[in-house]
């Protein structure tokens, strides 16, 4: 049951990081909007399910508190997740800041006693891999012209060290990659003990709601001024507060049957049904996203993604 939990995640995932990449493309103007968005809806509902649901009787501090340190470490993520987002394509930061179960297997062979195997290994050298070509822009990339308001495709993307954005980017996206599998292992931890699955849901998600809405404050003005428009409005409430909640929802269910290792594994198919979305979306001719679609750079994103999850296919099955 956990692998079709853990699959039903990544897929409510994607759409997820496709409204994330056109609202903070071609709307919000920023990150902290979009953080503020999340922030107030991830409260409310977070509240409502752990005050609802209640911690159990003769649970001890530290199992309680779990789930907010598992918050803590996943807002951090998403936050840096965000302007990862800002600074690349879709499919490429999902990619990279989906190698998190690189860390997961190491963080739940220290803390949690599991066990990752030769073939397992293997596996995240292949995630590793697969991050790493699809982070290094090596290829021409054509422009489509102006698209949205203001926002001008360059006519060449070529690697180069001293670019800023190739290293800042994927450096954000990696250190994302680690507080999420500190997440996912801490609350991995607070399951192994008992704790209710929507108590962990509960209180990570009024956690990580805290941490987004202290994050865009700033953004207040600005999130005001696109919620009058009807299509934002509906990617918002659509976008990035059911899907995501039922997404994590899903998630920590699947983390609460199976191994984080192998939990975590499943999960990083989530830049597949990224890549497969985003590529549809900017061929449409109204260009929901604004992807790269040469030839050279399709087949780059598509053997590192197959890479990729080749990797964690081997690491659930290893």
């Amino acid at each position: 049951m956990w692998p079709l939990l853990a699959l039903g995640s990544a897929l409510a995932f994607c759409f997820v990081s496709v409204c994330d990449k056109r609202l903070l493309s071609f709307h919000l103007n920023g990150v902290p909007p979009l953080c503020l968005w999340c922030g107030a809806t991830g409260l409310i509902y977070g509240t409502i399910v752990a005050a609802v649901v209640g911690v159990p009787e003769g649970t001890t501090w530290q199992v309680a508190l779990a789930p907010v340190g598992a918050g803590l470490f996943m807002g951090c993520s998403v936050v840096l997740l965000f302007r990862g987002l800002r600074l690349m394509e879709a499919s490429r930061a999902v990619a990279i800041s989906q190698t998190n179960p690189i860390f997961v297997a190491i963080l739940a062979l220290m803390f949690l006693g599991e066990h990752v195997s030769p073939a397992q290994w293997c596996g995240i050298a292949l995630v590793v891999a697969g991050a790493v070509l699809i982070s290094v822009r090596l290829f021409q990339e054509r422009p489509f012209g102006r698209i949205g308001a203001g926002l001008a495709i360059p006519s060449t993307a070529v690697f180069d060290l001293r670019d800023r954005t190739a290293i800042y980017g994927p450096a954000l996206l990696v250190v994302s990659a680690l507080c999420a599998a500190a997440s996912f292992v801490v609350a991995k931890a607070a399951l192994n003990a008992h704790l209710p699955v929507l108590t962990v849901f509960g209180i990570q998600q009024a956690t990580v709601g805290a941490v987004f809405f202290c994050a865009g404050l700033s953004g207040g003005p600005r999130l005001w001024s696109a919620v009058k428009q009807p299509g934002v409005l509906a990617m918002l409430l659509f976008g990035e507060s059911l899907m995501p909640a039922i997404s994590i929802l899903l998630g920590v269910y699947a983390y609460s049957l199976g191994p984080a290792s192998l939990v975590a594994a499943v999960l990083a198919t989530r830049p597949l049904f990224v890549f497969i979305a985003s590529t549809l979306l900017s061929r449409m001719r109204w260009q929901f996203l604004d992807e790269t679609l040469t030839p050279r750079a399709l087949s780059v994103k598509a053997a590192s993604i197959v890479m990729i999850v080749s990797g964690v296919g081997t690491l659930s099955v290893g």
